[in-house]
């Protein structure tokens, strides 16, 4: 008895630091400390969410609204309308591909369309010609000789995305086809339909949230740091996008001096956001008047205060 006592008094202080780490790990919120909160942005959502550093009497705050932004200093006529014939002659020499079931379609832009799988592969058409915002591409081998001789015939559209693919193949009718070209360069252009999911990407099409945290941090230096940042690992892009945001960092002491030392933002891909996108004041950093509404991190880091 004497040696399971002495055992259970040597498990004691172990108990009690698993015991607190649970509790610690269970708070409300989704926050393991005052210095850290978790959340998940949506589609349409808002909302305003703090973290604190206590021994340094600050906090930082990120107030956010996710949607498209409204470029309301933006007159509608700065929105040039982009040509088909333009996207062709910038594109011209370059291939995509995009998958649909069994077969893999690869597009040549200027050159040829062809469906193929391992060994086996099909040229569906030859670029012909633009008509309106369709680029047609006719003259392809014959759909099922000899019974028919009918040429094989692609019309391809266009659609604004983050990176150059195809998606949306078809054949509405036999050996006619349909396919859209996905690509950067119509997205100034508000009539192109968004198909921001990239050809390729692992992401699902349907996902509609990310999750993000906020932290607050004191550096060797003795700044301050407010970071927040979404946790996804999306090189080819997100869904989301912010039709604002702002994060600020605050002090307990209304006397106190906060002068921002850096600041800065960017989007998925560790793409940073350019002078206009954001906006730098005294005690945070915010969007711009030109921003797109894609974000991924957020940063600003104060003098010592």
């Amino acid at each position: 008895e004497n040696v399971g006592s002495t055992r259970m008094a040597d498990r004691r202080p172990f108990v009690q630091i698993l015991c607190a780490f649970i509790a610690l790990c269970s708070i409300e919120g989704h926050s393991l400390d005052n210095r850290i909160h978790s959340f998940v942005v949506t589609g349409e959502s808002r909302d305003t969410l703090s973290v604190r550093l206590p021994q340094r009497k600050a906090s930082c705050s990120f107030d956010y609204m996710a949607g498209q932004p409204q470029h309301e200093n933006k007159p509608s006529e700065d929105k040039a309308e982009v040509r088909a014939e333009d996207v062709l002659e910038k594109l011209t020499g370059q291939c995509t591909q995009g998958q649909s079931g069994y077969w893999t379609y690869q597009i040549c832009l200027g050159g040829i369309i062809r469906q193929f799988h391992g060994a086996d592969s099909y040229m569906l058409g030859t670029y012909s010609r633009v008509e309106g915002r369709i680029l047609k591409y006719n003259k392809g081998l014959p759909c099922d000789p000899p019974k028919n001789m009918a040429e094989r015939q692609v019309d391809v559209s266009l659609a604004c995305s983050d990176k150059l693919g195809v998606q949306l193949i078809s054949e509405p009718s036999t050996c006619k086809y349909t396919m859209t070209l996905v690509t950067p360069l119509v997205c100034s252009d508000p009539s192109y339909p968004k198909l921001m999911q990239s050809a390729g990407s692992t992401v699902p099409a349907d996902d509609g949230h990310e999750e993000w945290l906020l932290e607050i941090r004191e550096t060797e230096d003795g700044k301050i740091a407010c970071i927040a940042h979404s946790t996804e690992e999306r090189l080819s892009g997100s869904q989301l996008a912010f039709k604002s945001f702002s994060l600020k960092i605050d002090h307990d002491e209304s006397s106190a001096n906060i002068e921002i030392d850096s600041a800065k933002a960017r989007r998925m891909g560790r793409v940073p956001l350019g002078s206009t996108e954001i906006k730098v004041n005294q005690d945070s950093i915010s969007h711009g008047e030109d921003f797109n509404g894609k974000l991924s991190y957020a940063e600003v880091v104060t003098k010592p205060i």
